[in-house]
């Protein structure tokens, strides 16, 4: 929930958004949160990576490539 008072630099800021173009002011609060998710984004993104590093070093090895062909194994094409 928003709170009911700003402060007067939130205040000054507003007014001097209301000079902006319609596209610009999109582009600021676009910005301003990119700027509060990306850190985020970037944790998710670092944490991926390092489960699927984990998780093709665990499946690409030789006990388990007889399953690379299982289409074929099974008879099913490919699409």
């Amino acid at each position: 929930m928003l709170p009911t008072s700003i402060s007067p630099k939130l205040a000054e800021v507003i007014e001097e958004s209301k000079r902006l173009t319609q596209t610009e002011r999109l582009l600021l609060a676009r910005m301003l949160l990119d700027s509060i998710l990306s850190d985020e984004v970037l944790e998710d993104i670092d944490w991926n990576e390092m489960g699927l590093a984990s998780f093709q070093k665990d499946w690409d090895n030789d006990e388990d490539a007889i399953y690379d062909n299982w289409r074929a194994h099974y008879g099913i094409e490919e699409r």
